[in-house]
């Protein structure tokens, strides 16, 4: 009985049944063998580049892999996760080195982390001159139109000037010897007589120009046709400047929206320059100048003026292609932190950075509504945050983060879906200046925002703002949102 009972026993052997289910780990060295990787120029991956930023992938040593880069912070940035084969997208920041390295993390059975890396070789933007990248943004291509803001809303006109010794700041900030401005479309068409081509939709005020780094400049009416197209370079670059210009634009005859100088027939002069003074140019703001006769008298003479904007260089406003430390902005006495309707705040654009709100504190009274929120970062009166061309947030509280944006996603994140917003603002981290949305989930101690819509943004101010009750959840409306208003520190 006793042998039978050990026979029993011992035709099972335990040990080899663990020898079975036994897993070998990989290693880092392994990680990689038998991977495959292939590199294009489109997503669909059916245009091969030696240097293509779509790389297709095949690790079939594992059930599921995550690739990453190092940000320049240290963190880290997934390009895929979760899959052992896939297509992935990798753009290194515009003037970075073409040869990257990409990490390859897998997760072993028994919880053993294992990291392999590569090296890659991409196609990296070259960087721009740092005018260029004024006209163009850090994302080659800039969308420009007629500024209603300037001034007294007047966007082409005349203006007078001895030598052309102007301020050319004063002049494209305050108006400083402009002398008539046209501000509507409506103005516009009955300058006739000004407008060699007949009008072609330039005139309107949501026509548009784009500025590209392949140096076109390309022009369309309110409904997105093509109405002109020409070629531009900037010369005499001098951003010091402070009398006269600080560079030159010069561009084909008939380049940029409604390209005549004024009274042009007075003067028995081609009616469409071939070149203009900047006057002032910055993330968001174009102003060109034409003198009468191509150039400035001894005394006083009329000048044609040009005032353009761009509401869609946020990266280039929030960095100044650098970096640039941004605080609170209660000034006037407006509030720099509170709750309005959503509706009202989303679609303000300017009116938003002084209106369309409910309730909000200065920061006078800001540190209260921090301790109010439980929120543990010393964000309030005299903090600050600095945004850098590498993507970063760094705050003076010690928090730190990143950021990233779609200008081209112009829906709200309310959910309404008009259209009308300027874009969108994502952080990672510890995001902007006391992330907290007002008067929400009381779970939760401090409910941070980490994506938010833009609603205005200048040289020197930006607005964002958040629905507290998204279309079609509890409580969804227009009613409620919260609103940040930040300036540039100086």
């Amino acid at each position: 009985m006793f042998a039978v009972a050990l026979g029993m026993l011992t035709s099972c052997d335990p040990i080899k049944e663990d020898k079975d289910f036994d897993v070998t780990n990989i290693t880092a060295e392994g990680l990689l063998n038998g991977a495959q990787f292939s590199q294009y120029a489109d997503e669909a991956c059916t245009t091969p580049k030696d240097n293509g930023n779509f790389i297709k992938f095949n690790c079939p040593n594992t059930s599921g892999i995550t690739i990453y880069y190092i940000k320049p912070d240290g963190s880290e940035a997934v390009l895929s996760s979760g899959k052992p084969a896939g297509v992935f997208n990798f753009v290194p920041m515009r003037g970075s080195d073409p040869n990257q390295t990409l990490y390859f993390r897998y997760i072993n059975q028994d919880g053993e982390e294992v990291v392999a890396q590569k090296q890659f070789t991409v196609e990296v933007a070259a960087d721009l001159a740092p005018e260029v990248k004024l006209l163009v943004s850090d994302d080659g291509k800039k969308t420009w139109k007629w500024n209603t803001n300037a001034p007294d809303g007047q966007v082409w006109g005349n203006m007078g000037d001895g030598g052309g010794n102007y301020n050319n700041r004063d002049f494209a900030l305050k108006g400083s010897g402009k002398w008539w401005g046209v501000t509507s479309t409506e103005e516009f068409e009955g300058q006739a007589q000004h407008c060699a081509d007949g009008y072609i939709g330039d005139h309107d005020m949501n026509a548009t120009m784009v500025f590209n780094e392949d140096g076109t400049i390309t022009c369309y009416d309110k409904d997105g046709n093509q109405i002109r197209k020409g070629n531009f370079k900037v010369t005499d670059w001098n951003p010091a400047a402070e009398n006269g210009k600080i560079g030159v634009l010069h561009t084909d005859a008939g380049s940029i929206l409604w390209p005549y100088q004024i009274n042009w027939k007075d003067h028995n002069e081609d009616p469409k320059p071939t070149w203009f003074e900047i006057a002032y140019l910055s993330p968001s703001r174009l102003v060109l100048i034409y003198p009468d006769y191509g150039k400035w008298g001894a005394d006083w003479q009329e000048a044609t003026f040009w005032q353009f904007y761009s509401d869609t260089d946020i990266k280039g406003v929030l960095t100044d292609n650098d970096q640039a430390t941004w605080t609170w902005d209660d000034d006037d006495a407006k509030p720099c932190w509170g709750n309005g309707g959503y509706g009202g705040l989303v679609y303000g654009g300017k009116s938003s950075l002084t209106g369309n709100s409910w309730w909000g504190v200065d920061t006078g009274s800001i540190d209260e509504q921090i301790s109010n929120y439980g929120y543990g970062l010393a964000d309030g009166k005299g903090a600050t945050m600095t945004f850098t061309k590498d993507g970063l947030i760094k705050k003076s509280s010690g928090g730190n983060g990143s950021f990233t944006y779609d200008m081209s996603n112009k829906s709200d994140l309310g959910g309404y879906n008009e259209g009308k917003t300027w874009g969108r603002l994502k952080t990672e981290g510890d995001g902007i200046l006391f992330p907290v949305r007002i008067n929400t989930s009381a779970e939760n101690k401090w409910p941070a925002a980490s994506e938010f819509d833009i609603v205005y943004f200048d040289d020197d101010h930006v607005v964002l703002t958040y629905p507290n009750y998204p279309k079609g959840g509890d409580n969804a409306s227009w009613m409620e949102g919260t609103f940040w208003r930040f300036k540039k520190q100086k």
